[in-house]
């Protein structure tokens, strides 16, 4: 029982990175909506700060957990985080000055603080054979590798006054496609496990592969054959789309709901985004691949894996006849309500009125700060006396 427990990360680890992530969130939104943020200062806090410093820091717990073996050299999990909020403070500040010398720097100091994630998923999973989701994640961090090192190239690029668009443009594919692409597979699987009881799990090979694939075709396609750039993303997305179908034809409706939904609307954002690629607007694609199908995935995962991380650590020091049960920590109809929001946020902003969806956004906010703050307040029920 002990080895057992021991494969359980420190829920400070991952729970520090989600909190860093909630003040970049509440920033950036209290930013757009009272002033007016170059655009790319305002898209690199939210894929850094909020999106990728949420990520890395749940891989902390996932990858330990799946495979089933403790996460070692912990000490430079709070290094890896320092050095993404500074690198992540760095970047915003020289999108926001025009300053792509600091923008490089601070790319470099964020690729460190992957490289020691990197050091520290290997020597985790040195000597084991983890399960596809846990293997999906730990191969994702290569795509962000290869994401960051694209866009320092991008960033010395326009230092040196040459030509940046198609560069520029592979750099957010490898991101979005390559690494959110291979985690939210390998994650979504895992949680329609755990939380939806229906087990498509050993899919995740496959599905991660396909989306890894997809990728590379795209990363051709940039430079062969621009036309076809959308293809592999859509056909990859819709593979992802059909297995969540499945799910929902044939879930067990006595289990709770709110993590398909998110995982739905996720895998819709997926599939809308290279569909508006494939008719010219690019602009539009990056909204819907970031706001809706990394952004439901964040918002709602978090939901779920906040609970079970706070769960496990009370069971540890309370015991689990002291405690609410993970379902209880779970069930709050608030998740709906933070769902639509967010939804209504990312609409808003594509029908031009950044203002009023950003007001959407930060009540999508409010409530995630309130539904992830249940389980560290809930308390175990007792039956009244007779």
């Amino acid at each position: 029982m002990k080895e057992r427990a021991s494969t359980v990360p420190p829920p400070q680890i991952p729970l520090s990175f989600v909190a860093t992530a909630l003040l970049w969130l509440g920033a950036l939104l209290l930013w757009c909506a009272f002033g007016s943020p170059p655009p790319l200062a305002a898209l690199h806090a939210l894929i850094l700060g909020v999106f990728l410093t949420t990520a890395m820091g749940l891989i902390y717990q996932f990858i330990p957990v799946v495979a089933m073996t403790p996460l070692k050299l912990q000490p430079l999990c709070y290094l890896h985080l320092a050095l993404a909020a500074v690198g992540t403070a760095t970047i915003v500040a020289g999108f926001a000055g025009g300053d792509f010398s600091v923008v490089r720097d601070g790319g470099s100091i964020f690729l460190i603080g992957v490289l020691l994630q990197g050091v520290v998923v290997a020597v985790t999973l040195r000597g084991h054979r983890p399960p596809a989701p846990a293997t999906a994640a730990a191969f994702s961090l290569l795509w962000l590798l290869a994401t960051i090192f694209v866009g320092l190239w991008s960033a010395q690029r326009i230092l040196d006054g040459r030509e940046v668009g198609a560069v520029a443009f592979s750099h957010a594919l490898i991101g979005i496609v390559g690494f959110f692409g291979t985690l939210i597979v390998g994650v979504t699987l895992r949680l329609l496990r755990m939380f939806e009881r229906f087990d498509i799990e050993p899919q995740a090979a496959y599905l991660a592969s396909a989306t890894g694939i997809a990728a590379v075709l795209s990363l051709l396609a940039v430079f062969f054959a621009p036309r076809f750039v959308f293809l592999p993303p859509a056909i990859a997305a819709a593979i992802f789309l059909f297995t969540l179908a499945r799910v929902l034809i044939s879930r067990n409706p006595a289990y709770q709901r709110e993590t398909l939904l998110y995982a739905l609307a996720s895998g819709l954002g997926a599939i809308a985004a290279p569909i508006a690629l494939a008719f010219g607007n690019g602009a539009l694609a990056v909204i819907l691949a970031l706001w809706f199908f990394v952004g439901c995935a964040v918002v709602g995962y978090l939901q779920r894996i906040v609970p079970f991380l706070w769960w496990i650590a009370r069971s540890r020091r309370e015991g689990t006849r002291n405690i609410p049960t993970l379902g209880e920590m779970n069930h709050s109809a608030l998740g709906y309500a933070i769902l639509g929001l967010w939804l209504l946020g990312g609409t808003l902003f594509i029908g031009g009125r950044p203002q009023l969806a950003a007001a959407a956004a930060l009540l999508a906010w409010a409530g995630l700060l309130a539904q992830l703050a249940r389980p560290f307040l809930l308390q175990k029920s007792t039956a009244a006396p007779a």
